[in-house]
């Protein structure tokens, strides 16, 4: 094993090591945690605010799916009139994203217990769950996919 004292050599040989391959300490590990706060801010206002809404007309239910569609219609009215979304948003928002799907966890865990009590109803409410979430999400990566 040869080593190399010389630091002009050292940054050479870095160069050429892919970045997965790179110490940890020498890969960027900043992050807007400014943006970080103002989407998840924005986030939470349209979405109460939509509840809110949705309340006052009487279907409460549907103030996340108004509250999503909000968003899209802004990100949409942005992009119509400024340009391209920022990449400062779009980072944290693939941040927010990523680490959300924690906070589903529980949830599947909760349908896993009600669909093993359900017994001869357990197909039809798979069924049903998957035409009401499947198709909309489907529909909505679509339009996203497509205007954004």
């Amino acid at each position: 094993m040869t080593t190399i004292h010389s630091d002009q050599n050292n940054a050479a040989i870095e160069s050429e090591i892919p970045n997965e391959m790179q110490p940890v300490d020498s890969v960027k590990t900043d992050f807007d945690w400014k943006m970080l706060l103002i989407v998840a801010i924005i986030i939470i206002f349209i979405r109460e605010t939509s509840v809110w809404l949705m309340t006052l007309v009487g279907y409460e239910n549907l103030g996340n799916l108004v509250g999503l569609f909000l968003l899209l219609g802004f990100a949409l009215a942005y992009r119509h009139f400024k340009g391209d979304i920022p990449n400062r948003i779009v980072v944290a928002n693939s941040r927010i994203l990523k680490e959300g799907i924690f906070a589903f966890l529980p949830i599947c865990a909760g349908v896993g217990i009600l669909l093993s009590n359900l017994g001869n109803d357990t197909f039809k409410i798979v069924l049903i769950m998957l035409i009401s979430t499947l198709i909309p999400l489907r529909l909505y990566a679509y339009l996203v996919k497509k205007w954004l």
